[in-house]
């Protein structure tokens, strides 16, 4: 048997979280690893657009070749907002290589994944996920109902059924518990199964991230009034967890497999001023909701009716449905409203960056906007969004503006949004925001959180590896898009075209 590779993905888990914590000595395992190994800091997709980093990571590729870039997306041609299929994806990530090359490969719940067809080896999809994008599956078909009758379910909500903040100390707990779950499932898949590369994903920090942030952060806003410990900090509890499993998968894997433990995006306090930036587009004429009679459009009508039903009814009301119940009104209302005929720009739903795209005639079927206006109306736009500041703090809002025709062209680049505003959250964003333009912009109150948690995405990547092909110094100016050719390269693999290059702090063969 060759040198065999585990991958470990924590996803969202925050470089910086873990450096305090390691040095702290509240995560001992991934703190030997580092003593042992190397530790570095990676660039990131994320940067722009926080959801391509996982398909960027898999595939050694940037979103204008993959297409993947946030839970929902928009299709040139068709005029409407959809939940992102993982098949979209039109690069294969490096499982598949590895496997079509004869690897014998195990992927456990990597985010946003779809069976690979023809896949030889063990493919488990949305066991343990924090966002299903697929739905429960195996490959083979028969593996997932295995783990299902040994381990029983996952403990903790997807993403989905989780609609409000929770209570710290119960959602501290689920998470933890599913943690230690998830360990035990992979390490009977290691012990039971034949393997040269596994990879597994630890979603427990993505929910964490989103949900417990302000448990543990005094300055945020919607810290819990209930009075904790002094050392009361569900999040951290989470990270201990996650690190207790990595060293029970590491005695399973044994001392001559090489480790590395890798995120492509982190999580900080959410300042997402994102739910303002369709009134945004408005104010500036670009935006119309259908007329529907007196007092507005459409969408303005049902938000108010919407409005009349108290948001813990709402969320109730949600939980007992069907979940492709769900999803069908969730698209009905994201689609809901817009005036097509006077609308040049409009906002892709997200709840962490802008995403603008311009209604451009002959890429949308409803299209206003001529091509030879294009490029003018896009400049025009990021000159208001890098205005944008908060009046609370006088900061400015955007950490950056990005042209995505500057930095992600490719065959998939119809798709992309056209700009993309990344939130500072130094500016402390919240409910208002003002422009040079626009004026000042105030979102609903009583103030809602956007997308009802906490913590939100930072683009804080980072590398960790240990083993027996590990040399040298952690590399300077590693990126995200080198994992997969650095993957590949370590079974004796070099496919063309990838955007990354393998990193030189390893042992390759040959």
């Amino acid at each position: 048997m060759s040198a065999r590779l585990l991958l470990l993905a924590l996803d969202s888990a925050d470089a910086e979280l873990l450096e305090r914590w390691m040095e702290e000595g509240a995560l001992p395992v991934l703190a030997g690893l580092r003593r042992e190994g190397l530790w570095c800091r990676l660039a990131t997709t994320a940067e722009v657009m926080h959801v391509s980093a996982w398909p960027s990571l898999y595939t050694g590729t940037h979103p204008g070749r993959h297409g993947l870039y946030h839970a929902f997306q928009w299709r040139a041609g068709e005029q409407r907002v959809h939940r992102t299929d993982p098949r979209w994806r039109a690069v294969e990530p490096f499982w598949a290589t590895l496997d079509r090359a004869g690897r014998r490969v195990i992927v456990m719940d990597a985010f946003m994944d779809a069976p690979v067809p023809g896949f030889r080896g063990l493919q488990i999809i949305d066991y343990g996920s924090w966002t299903w994008f697929w739905g429960p599956a195996s490959r083979p078909e028969g593996l997932f109902g295995e783990i299902r009758r040994r381990f029983g379910r996952y403990p903790a909500p997807e993403h989905l059924d989780q609609v409000t903040i929770p209570d710290p100390r119960w959602f501290r707990d689920r998470l933890v518990r599913a943690a230690r779950h998830k360990g035990e499932v992979v390490r009977w898949l290691l012990a039971e199964h034949p393997w040269e590369m596994a990879f597994v994903m630890f979603g427990e920090t993505h929910g964490g991230g989103h949900y417990l942030w302000h448990a543990g952060d005094p300055d945020y806003p919607l810290r819990p009034k209930r009075r904790y410990g002094p050392g009361f900090h569900p999040l951290r509890d989470v990270y201990r967890a996650v690190d207790e499993a990595i060293g029970r998968l590491l005695e399973a894997a044994g001392e001559e497999t090489d480790v590395l433990v890798v995120s492509g995006d982190g999580m900080g306090p959410n300042y997402s001023g994102s739910h303002l930036l369709p009134p945004l587009l408005e104010e500036l004429g670009l935006l119309r909701t259908e007329t529907g009679g007196e007092g507005g459009g459409s969408r303005n009508l049902a938000s108010r009716l919407r409005a009349l039903v108290p948001l813990s009814v709402r969320q109730s009301l949600s939980r007992c449905l069907p979940r492709a119940v769900r999803q069908k009104l969730a698209m009905t209302w994201l689609n809901l409203g817009i005036d097509w005929s006077h609308t040049r720009v409009f906002c892709i739903p997200n709840s962490n960056e802008g995403y603008f795209r311009l209604n451009l005639e002959g890429r949308e079927p409803l299209g206003a906007v001529a091509e030879a206006e294009a490029a003018g109306l896009v400049e025009e736009l990021a000159r208001e969004l890098r205005g944008l500041v908060n009046p609370d703090t006088g900061r400015r809002c955007a950490h950056g503006v990005h042209v995505v025709d500057q930095i992600f062209p490719g065959p998939q680049r119809p798709h992309l949004p056209d700009l993309v505003l990344a939130f500072d959250p130094a500016a402390r964003t919240l409910d208002r925001i003002a422009g040079p333009r626009a004026g000042a912009i105030a979102g609903p109150k009583p103030f809602e959180v956007p997308a009802h948690y906490t913590g939100n995405h930072r683009p804080l990547a980072f590398l960790l590896a240990r083993g027996p092909r590990v040399r040298g110094e952690a590399p300077v100016g590693a990126h995200i898009l080198d994992l997969a050719p650095t993957v590949l390269a370590l079974f004796g693999l070099a496919p063309d075209g990838l955007d990354g290059r393998p990193l030189p702090c390893f042992r390759y063969p040959g």
